[in-house]
């Protein structure tokens, strides 16, 4: 497998940085799992880690399916339509898409909070391995462990040399092979490839307008404010438009909002999270509320998924 990966890369090498083409693909699992006031819960999604010559895209896989369908050359607006409810509908969705360039050692994360669509760049690398001499079979290949301490989170992967790349799901990478499965410490979340194939396209540029440049710590804070409580860390003022689709799905501003069911345990902490000296912001402190909001701004009804 190694002999493949390394003979597909090369004869991809004299296009790639024309064409972007994906190699390879990894479906992982996605689990999270916790307290949310005195229940426990766990929630599952399926990602997608597209994999060429220097460059990886990660994202939820009901997106990937949608920008699948829609690079189909003539495909119906009915079969579109149909991938975009499947897209829109998820109630387990992961909500960042994270782009690696080995290239320009840089990681670009994009991701929606209604109202707004978010971008913020990191440099690599961002983890410091450990090896161990433990071993263990994952989606059918022979792995090895590494632990690193990233965003206040210790974490264990399990990464394959026969599939040479530096890449994992989401921001665990940098190690000698494709991670395979990662878990924090905490049991909290868990990445576990459960298909390996080669790829079947291309590197689709991000459909994400009018993108809010921010910058890593920022981003967090107000993703784990968002998180916790959406209503509270939307800003109504800066919501134009609101369209209530049919099912009662919710689009601000054309972003979907995506509230969670449980109150969602942080990937990543900023520095004050982890030294305590966070400053909780008062709700009370907005001009106005969402509620208020529905009654300024233009509220469209849907009666199907927008095309």
């Amino acid at each position: 497998m190694k002999q493949l990966i390394a003979t597909a890369i090369l004869m991809a090498a004299g296009s790639a940085y024309a064409s972007s083409p994906a190699l390879y693909e990894c479906i992982y699992r996605y689990d999270m799992k916790g307290i949310s006031g005195d229940k426990e819960f766990f929630e599952a999604s399926d990602c997608i880690l597209l994999i060429g010559e220097d460059e990886s895209k990660f994202y939820d896989y009901s997106a990937f399916r949608l920008d699948s369908v829609s690079a189909i050359p003539g495909v119906s607006d009915d079969l579109i339509k149909k991938f975009k409810e499947e897209y829109l509908n998820s109630e387990t969705y992961f909500g960042q898409e994270v782009n690696t360039s080995l290239k320009d050692d840089k990681l670009t994360v994009f991701c929606d909070m209604a109202p707004e669509r978010y971008k913020y760049e990191q440099k690599l690398p961002l983890m410091k391995w450990e090896e161990t001499e433990e071993t263990a079979k994952v989606c059918g290949f022979q792995c090895k462990k590494a632990t690193c301490e990233y965003g206040g989170r210790k974490w264990q992967a399990w990464y394959a040399e026969e599939i040479a790349v530096p890449f994992g799901p989401w921001k665990i990478a940098g190690l000698p092979g494709l991670v395979m499965k990662a878990i924090d410490e905490a049991g909290n979340h868990s990445f576990e490839a459960i298909a390996f194939r080669q790829g079947n396209g291309e590197f689709a540029p991000s459909k994400i307008p009018n993108q809010v440049a921010i910058g890593h710590e920022k981003f967090i804070e107000l993703k784990n404010d968002y998180d916790k409580n959406p209503e509270a860390a939307i800003n109504p003022e800066s919501i134009s438009e609101i369209s209530v689709m049919q099912g009662g799905k919710i689009l601000i501003n054309g972003i979907p909002s995506r509230l969670n069911k449980n109150r969602a345990i942080p990937l990543e902490y900023t520095a004050a999270e982890l030294n305590g000296t966070k400053k909780e912001k008062s709700s009370k402190s907005k001009k106005k509320t969402l509620n208020d909001a529905f009654q300024d701004v233009e509220v469209i009804e849907v009666r199907g998924i927008p095309k």
